[in-house]
């Protein structure tokens, strides 16, 4: 407990005693309507404060105490400034304050050379209240070094409190005498002449820390211990209630002796929840003020540099509430920088769109603000630091009963100089930094750190440490620091960071956070569009057409073919057929002509990409054809997609071929609807595991819901709310068996809609077109989730959007075109876009041009309707016709590499690889049984039937005859990681023999839409280019 001084002792014993409760008159008594106690304690605290009139009154005390002195700057003159015009019904408000003032003695008549002018700012309650503004007394002001309270010192005291009070002094300013030769400094000017104040009035800039000096002479002792002190603002808190009562005396004791009151109605007595500076304080924890952040919410967009500095203390209030805040506001701080540093004379500054999402960022923030724990001291803390190439950043927390509390939030952005250290530097910097910032939590206490650099665990234990690094290791010495441990970057997500780079892919993680946006993580690197005119000009066979086009030339013996434009210097090649806007409302009228550098990368991006889904040859065809050209792209593709690992390893073998449903025809989009469950899969963070899959059987649209159970009740809720209420009620919803489809719930709802209900027959669930779905479904979210099976449910709508915009086998279309009567953009159109689609001119007529839209559309939908249903009757008819052919044979031979299907141990269920390999086969039973080794560990597998082996194919198994073969270990980065075995290790062994007939493994036999199929090649003649 702090100890008095000989000073502070002297000025308690020479204060006055309280008056007694007789002789006081006016007495206010608080309400003790809003209190959190029982009416036996109600009772006692009433008692308790009917023993202090002299402290509850209605005018307020004067205190002999202190006095408040006003010391100007050497030279400084008197100011004057006339008094401010007013509206009479103002006039008679300011008449009535003086009267009052005049008549309680706070002020009196002036004939001091100071004059300031006086203002009525509004209150809460809509009244007005009697101000001075004394900005040019304060400019001249001696300020006083007396220390403020911290703001989050006070708050974490309360962390042992049950029972809180807050007290609110009446008008607490004017309880403090002004001392005599300060008064003439003090002179206001009003429509009815010059007063000066008597008492220290609002507004000074030394007034605060005056009476902060006052209260913390009065209630010396018990500060820290029982009560809080800010200004004129106690907080009374304490472990139960009998020691409530106590202290609650013994501070009335000492405002009565002191001279000082409290106002009644703005003291509230054993609250749970309370506001008090600007915070919510509640037994499970603080927030912010709730009121406070609708103001916040209410804000307008900064048009001034007045309201930017508004806006950033605001929010800058609640800082540690926030995490990220500074990388939030980085923007905003530019501006706020620039803004200051500008030598233009008006205030008005320039807003740009990273302003605005940081203004409405921090807006979100704050709404969603956590619930902060006060700190036990008696616990240790855990420290998570991290740092990114621009900001510094850190959460404290401590767990209790198993569960971890944040204490607060922290970080900052580095300094020009911080900004070129080195990736290690930058991390023991965050932890240096962390330490620094939190230090008053931390000294004397156990602390955990973690970090995600692998590096820094031993920093606290080498020797030879030298510079910056050796003084941070000094420096957190001084701190009780156990250990610091390694926390992957994946999982260190409610640090501050702005972009981290991906872990070793030599690192095996296991329960990891995958990225926030994986999207992002490829096509931030792409700089295709930035040299592709360098590379299609130093390709051998682009540079002849590009000289040719950009010097306007053909010369006679190369007799040039005119399918190739230069736009911006970019070679681009005509579509074949050309482009007609009443057959696609949407799409590029040219193909990029990709050169031969950057094949392997667009290969990459439109089959590994999480958009892209790893999807087979003819939807990978589709995506490029339709977008670029090169002249081998088909043959590439189909030795691309051939030669990957992970569809290889994830995909089942389509040898036989089945019939579908004969069903009744489909005519129109969301007529008929398959529903299935699949599931269980690991459950993931978000408690999901089990999946919903849609399927719409005339566009084959998928919508996707992950489940935490697949109770009927919450089956249904999603065919409402998700379905119905998006694509409108369905004429029949095919499913399996499965007790959510045959409910009484899920009939009785579809039979209320009109809904027919329809399911497949027991143990031949491929009657439900949701079942190829699932099963091209599944190995898509495996290969995604497999550095971490349980976050599939974070990949389901990137998965979803790559079947939507995949073209369909048997319809011939993309199902969101036969939905929407175009196809999304996607990330890769954004790169591949021609420059002078980019600036659409505006039309001359507004109901013309949506009259003309309205044409196309409706005469696209219908021709794509109308060639989607013939495509689905021959595909009927195809299906048909091979469904009692036999599987396509293949023979094996001994050495031959192969994958091979074996149930995987049921570790992640679902998401295990469909094959594992590549095995070799070491000796031939029969045409049809293999004894099978395999090379990642040497198991032998015994026999195993042909039935479950299909060949392997090396990566580097590919044309390399010509220039345009394509190699997967090309310049494209890979997507994801390979798994089990080094493909390289196994590419000079033996492959499976293929017969004739199977090698060039054709393609559908349902042809692409007419407008999507290859252009057409040059033909060879002399001297010609042959592209």
């Amino acid at each position: 407990m702090a100890l008095l001084n000989e000073r502070q002792l002297n000025i308690l014993n020479k204060l006055p005693t309280s008056p007694h409760p007789s002789t006081v008159r006016n007495i206010s008594t608080p309400d003790l309507s809003h209190s959190d106690l029982d009416d036996n304690q109600k009772k006692l605290l009433s008692t308790l404060i009917s023993q202090y009139p002299q402290v509850f009154t209605e005018q307020p005390g004067h205190t002999h105490v202190t006095k408040h002195t006003i010391e100007l700057q050497p030279g400084t003159k008197p100011s004057n400034t006339q008094p401010y015009r007013l509206s009479p019904s103002k006039k008679a408000i300011v008449d009535q304050q003086l009267e009052e003032m005049l008549q309680a003695g706070h002020i009196s008549p002036s004939r001091s050379p100071w004059a300031a002018p006086i203002v009525l700012s509004p209150k809460k309650d809509g009244s007005l209240r009697f101000c001075v503004d004394y900005r040019k007394l304060n400019a001249n002001t001696i300020r006083t070094a007396y220390p403020m309270p911290r703001v989050d010192d006070t708050l974490d005291s309360l962390c042992q409190a049950k029972y809180i009070s807050t007290l609110d002094l009446r008008s607490g300013y004017w309880q403090v005498e002004l001392d005599p030769d300060s008064r003439d400094k003090t002179a206001f000017i009003t429509h009815r002449g010059l007063y000066e104040f008597r008492v220290m009035p609002f507004g000074l800039s030394n007034a605060p820390a005056t009476f902060q000096c006052l209260m913390d002479v009065v209630l010396a002792g018990l500060k820290w211990q029982s009560c809080l002190v800010y200004i004129d603002d106690i907080v009374v808190f304490s472990p139960t209630f009998e020691q409530h009562l106590r202290d609650l005396s013994t501070i009335f004791d000492r405002l009565a002796n002191a001279g000082l009151t409290l106002k009644a109605s703005k003291c509230d007595f054993c609250r749970k929840e309370l506001k008090y500076l600007g915070h919510l304080i509640t037994p499970d924890g603080i927030k912010p003020d709730p009121g406070l952040i609708d103001s916040v919410q209410l804000f307008p967009q900064p048009t001034k540099l007045k309201d930017l500095q508004s806006f950033l203390g605001l929010t800058g209030y609640y800082r540690k509430f926030i995490k990220n805040y500074a990388t939030i506001t980085e923007p905003l701080l530019v501006l706020l920088r620039s803004s200051q540093k500008s030598k233009r004379s008006t205030n008005h500054i320039t807003w740009s769109d990273q302003c605005h999402h940081a203004f409405n960022q921090l807006k979100i923030a704050l709404t969603q603000a956590p619930l902060l724990q006060a700190p036990n001291f008696n616990e240790p803390f855990i420290l998570e630091t991290d740092a990114s190439d621009y900001g510094l950043g850190a959460i404290l927390t401590q767990e209790f009963e198993n569960q971890k509390f944040v204490i607060a939030y922290a970080s900052r952005t580095q300094t020009a100089a911080e900004r070129n250290y080195f990736p290690t530097e930058k991390e023991a910097l965050a932890i240096f930094w962390a330490t620094k910032h939190f230090r008053p939590y931390l000294e004397g206490t156990t602390i955990y750190i973690r970090s995600d650099c692998r590096a820094l665990q031993w920093l606290l234990n080498t020797k030879d440490l030298s510079g910056r690094l050796a003084r941070w290791a000094i420096s957190l010495s001084a701190f009780n620091i156990v250990d610091i441990k390694y926390k992957p970057g994946k999982t260190n997500t409610n640090c501050d960071t702005l972009s981290r780079y991906p872990p070793s892919p030599h690192l095996t993680i296991l329960n990891t956070t995958p990225p926030t946006s994986p999207l992002l993580n490829l096509w931030n690197n792409c700089t295709l569009l930035d040299n592709i005119r360098e590379e299609q000009y130093n390709d051998a066979q682009l540079r002849p057409i590009v000289d040719i086009l950009s010097n306007d030339a053909h010369p006679l013996h190369h007799k040039f073919h005119p399918p190739f434009l230069l736009i911006n210097g970019i070679l681009y090649r005509y579509r074949s057929p050309p482009y007609n806007p009443h057959q696609r409302l949407t799409g590029l009228r040219h193909l990029l002509v990709i050169p031969h550098s950057l094949q392997s990368q667009l290969l990459t991006w439109t089959h590994d990409h999480p958009t892209a889904g790893h999807c087979g040859r003819e939807k990978t065809l589709y995506r490029l054809s339709s977008r670029v050209y090169w002249k081998t792209i088909r043959k590439d593709v189909i030795q691309y997609i051939r030669s990957c690992h992970l569809c290889q390893q994830y995909k089942y073998d389509n040898r036989t071929l089945t019939a579908s449903l004969q069903m009744h025809i489909v005519h129109e989009p969301w007529h008929t609807i398959g529903v299935d469950i699949m599931g269980p899969f690991p459950v993931t963070q978000r408690q999901k595991q089990y999946l919903l899959v849609v399927v719409d059987y005339f566009t084959r649209w998928v919508e996707l819901f992950p489940l935490r159970t697949t109770i009927s009740s919450h089956i249904a809720d999603i065919l409402v709310d998700e379905i119905i209420c998006r694509w409108g009620c369905p004429t029949y919803i095919l499913s399996d068996n499965g007790p959510q489809f045959v409910s009484e719930l899920f009939t009785h709802i579809c039979s209320s809609l009109g809904i027919q209900t329809k399911n497949t027959s027991n143990y031949h669930p491929q009657t439900n077109m949701t079942e190829r779905v699932n099963r091209n479904l599944k190995p898509m979210i495996a290969q995604y989730a497999q550095e971490n099976t349980h976050s599939w449910d974070r990949h389901l709508s990137k998965l979803a959007l790559s079947i939507r915009t995949s073209i369909n086998e048997t319809t011939g279309e993309t199902p969101a075109y036969l939905n929407f009567g175009r196809d999304p953009k996607l990330p890769i159109d954004l790169l591949l876009t021609e420059p002078s689609r980019n600036q659409p001119t505006l039309p001359t007529s507004i109901p013309a041009e949506i009259d003309t839209y309205k044409q196309h559309l409706r005469e696209a939908l219908l021709t794509a309707h109308r060639i989607a249903q013939e495509h689905n009757e021959v595909r009927k008819l195809q299906q048909k016709t091979k469904y009692d052919q036999h599987s396509s044979h293949r023979s094996f031979k001994e050495g031959h590499l192969v994958w091979v299907s074996i149930p995987s141990p049921l570790k992640h269920g679902k998401l295990d690889p469909q094959y594992q390999g590549p095995c070799r086969i070491i000796q031939v039973l029969s045409p049809t049984s293999f004894i099978i080794h395999r090379l990642s560990d040497g198991v032998n597998l015994g026999a195993t039937n042909i039935d479950r082996i299909k060949p392997f194919y090396s990566p580097n198994m590919t044309h390399t005859t010509t220039q345009t073969g394509i190699n997967r270990h090309q310049s494209a980065a890979p997507i994801q990681p390979l798994m089990s075995v080094n493909v390289d290790n196994v590419n000079n062994l033996p492959t499976p023999h293929i017969p004739p007939n199977n090698h060039s493994l054709p393609l559908s036999s349902t042809p692409l839409p007419h407008r999507y199929q290859h252009p057409v090649r040059i033909r060879k003649q002399p001297n010609r280019l042959n592209l």
